[in-house]
């Protein structure tokens, strides 16, 4: 391979890649003789004298056993392998390979591509490139460096990564992490190539040894040379992590210093990000400058710090729309963990704004593919500020206390305040909701709250609505359909405007915040009407109308038990066998919850219930119909109390017949419009919704059926 005795300036000459034009000057120079006539040329091509030129060679090989070969636009010279010996077409061919593993172009190893296309095709496709040896070489020689050849491809693909990605200043930090872990991997393979070619010049390597020791790299570099076509794409640094993660969960290793290898070079990934998660997770701080995070804080974007805000200023809407979750920023092996991730943050925030001191987690948070010690550090994070700020509101803010207050007043279950609010406001409800002044209502409320002992009855407020329920609960469900069928503008009553409110502060607004409140509303609304017409009724004949007598027959005081007994079943089906039950369950999840987020979910999903079991709210007719039906019975209440005792009785009776089928006619609506629902429910497997419509089904054909039904 290396002609003996070669002078060292003029060996490197040989092996610098010269131009034509060059090689063409430097070959006149070295057959040139030292007189310069053809005669004497011709017989220094044979000859083993020095040149006296300044480039000739010792011992210099004969001019035909060389070949002048184009490699990537520079002309090299090569012996030709016909005419070596198999000891040095073995140590050729270990030189030309230690050379092409680190991307050093031979003649002997060529790519199945012109050398002028691989300058055009991309770095991502060089990986794709295969490489094929000089056919002169022995077949045995070939069949063992075949194996090794798809190193080259891959080597260039990732040394060219590793090139662009640091010349590259806008790259990602996950980008940017993977190019310095393939640099800190890649010093092992050079070292190898360093350690081969000592070995080689010491004439100690043969070609099995060099297969031997290079194989491991095959799989090693592949695996990077996918990783690095990955990262070339149009990915985000979150979607280059997931990819990355699920290319490493897709190997089947069964080499275990590679896996190892592959995990290492994950793990420093993934670092960057993961510094990211920590530092919010524990410190409730975004340090984001290149926007790879799945927090977003809307208010001080890319800031490390956050300073408190005026009590107007902090309000769960606040919260709520302060930090933004940017899905395609978190990375698939942090899915389960993102909800955590965010409320650990979101409440260390909340806390600092409360002005709670608490010792922080101090605690590194790395990702290794395979292992949960992550799972379980990002786990203590978020309980650790779920925890306290649960505590903040029992202890200090009394959370619990409100939440009885719901139920007592929002509810109507106070014992006699449903009784005494109709009392105290009877006039107000009679009139027409522009004619009441919301002071005087307040006022009146107030004096009803007199007589609780209750500290915190002062945040109970009246207020009056300016649409039905119908429309409102329409709006809470956010259904455009039902919201075009009650919009129309109708004339309200004190009875069907009158709403309640519970006005508190921060942070308990961060569980009573207005969604709930007006959830349970709807419900007070509701109730407010069947206990104010059952209210109606009940007084019917006890109240004569400037002191004269009412007329009263059988007939007349049957449909108006019917009326009353319609009512009063209603409202035990709304409040006794929908709410009480999941309310007291909920109470209970309160005393024992461990994370402010158990006792929220439960509160969400205890007034989801209630509403969508007890109001059937997945048709707000059914609400529409209720007042209509309260309304009939009130239009009743009106007739009797305008008919003196000494009107034409037959008269009477049939005014009383015609609002005993106009009642008929509407319980009969309800009950189909509910058997319908039962249908629906049943057929798309909701068995609550089913059970709670066979339960009203049941108690409205019991108690409210027409005298025929009930002789027969």
């Amino acid at each position: 391979m290396n002609p003996p005795e070669v002078d060292k300036d003029v060996a490197d000459k040989v092996r610098f890649h010269f131009s034509k034009e060059e090689l063409d000057r430097q070959m006149r120079n070295i057959h040139s003789s030292e007189h310069g006539d053809s005669k004497s040329r011709a017989s220094a091509s044979g000859s083993t004298g020095r040149s006296r030129s300044m480039n000739s060679l010792p011992e210099m090989p004969r001019q035909e056993s060389w070949v002048f070969e184009n490699v990537g636009g520079f002309y090299v010279p090569t012996e030709d392998l016909s005419k070596m010996t198999l000891q040095k077409q073995e140590q050729l061919l270990i030189k030309d390979l230690i050379y092409a593993f680190s991307g050093v172009p031979s003649t002997h190893i060529k790519p199945d591509i012109q050398a002028d296309q691989i300058a055009e095709i991309s770095a991502m496709d060089v990986s794709k490139v295969r490489f094929r040896l000089d056919d002169a070489f022995s077949g045995a020689f070939r069949g063992l460096a075949n194996e090794l050849l798809p190193l080259i491809g891959y080597y260039i693909s990732v040394q060219s990564f590793i090139e662009e990605t640091n010349m590259t200043p806008s790259c990602g930090r996950t980008r940017l992490a993977l190019a310095t872990a393939f640099g800190e991997t890649m010093q092992q393979y050079y070292d190898l190539q360093a350690k081969l070619e000592t070995d080689l010049q010491e004439k100690k390597l043969n070609l099995k040894d060099l297969v031997r020791q290079a194989r491991p790299w095959l799989g090693t570099l592949k695996l990077f040379s996918g990783m690095a076509e990955v990262a070339r794409g149009e990915v985000n640094s979150a979607q280059l992590l997931s990819l990355l993660d699920e290319s490493f969960g897709n190997q089947k290793f069964t080499d275990p210093d590679l896996k190892a290898r592959v995990a290492k070079v994950l793990g420093d990934v993934t670092r960057a990000y993961m510094k990211i998660v920590q530092l919010w997770t524990q410190k409730g701080i975004i340090y984001d400058p290149q926007n790879e995070f799945f927090v977003h804080d809307n208010e001080r974007p890319n800031t490390m710090s956050s300073t408190l805000l005026t009590p107007e200023q902090c309000c769960f809407d606040y919260w709520h729309h302060r930090y933004q979750i940017l899905p395609d920023r978190l990375p698939d092996f942090l899915l389960t963990q993102g909800e955590h991730m965010f409320l650990a943050g979101k409440y260390l925030n909340i806390l600092r704004q409360c002005n709670v001191t608490m010792k922080l987690m101090q605690q590194p948070l790395c990702y290794v593919p395979g292992e949960t010690k992550h799972t379980e550090i990002i786990k203590d994070s978020y309980e650790l500020p779920a925890k306290k700020l649960l505590e903040v509101l029992l202890k200090e803010h009394h959370l619990e206390s409100h939440l009885r207050n719901l139920w007592s007043y929002f509810l109507m279950q106070e014992e006699g305040f449903a009784d005494a609010l109709l009392d105290v406001c009877h006039k107000q409800l009679q009139s027409s909701v522009e004619r009441l002044i919301p002071e005087k209502m307040q006022s009146l409320l107030t004096e009803v709250l007199q007589k609780y002992n209750d500290p915190f009855k002062d945040m109970l407020r009246c207020q009056l609505k300016a649409c039905d329920t119908a429309t409102q609960l329409s709006e809470l469900l956010e259904s455009k359909e039902n919201q075009e069928e009650v919009t129309e503008n109708l004339t309200l009553y004190g009875y069907e405007s009158l709403a309640l409110r519970y006005e508190v502060k921060w942070p308990l607004s961060f569980v009573l915040h207005s969604e709930p409140l007006e959830e349970l509303q709807v419900v007070q609304r509701v109730l407010l009407l069947l206990s104010y017409v059952r209210r109606q009724l009940s007084t019917l004949w006890k109240t004569p109308v400037e002191g004269v007598g009412l007329m009263k027959t059988a007939q007349s005081q049957f449909l108006r038990d019917r009326m009353q007994m319609c009512m009063l079943h209603l409202e035990n089906h709304i409040v006794q066998h929908i709410s009480e039950s999941r309310w007291q369950s909920f109470m209970e999840v309160v005393e024992k919850a461990k994370t402010i987020d158990e006792l929220v979910k439960k509160f969400r999903l205890t007034l989801d219930e209630i509403l969508r079991l007890g109001l059937l709210s997945s048709a707000t007719t059914f609400v529409k119909s209720l007042f209509t039906l309260g309304q009939v019975c009130l239009n009743y209440c009106g007739f009797v109390e305008s008919v003196p005792g000494g009107s034409d009785p037959v008269e009477f009776q049939k005014g009383v017949r015609e609002y005993e089928d106009e009642f008929g006619s509407f319980i009969s609506s309800i009950l189909e419009l509910v058997r319908e629902l039962a249908k629906s429910s049943g057929s798309g497997g909701k068995v609550a919704e089913r059970d709670a419509c066979k339960e009203l089904l049941k108690r409205l054909d019991e108690f409210c059926k027409s005298p025929e039904k009930s002789e027969s």
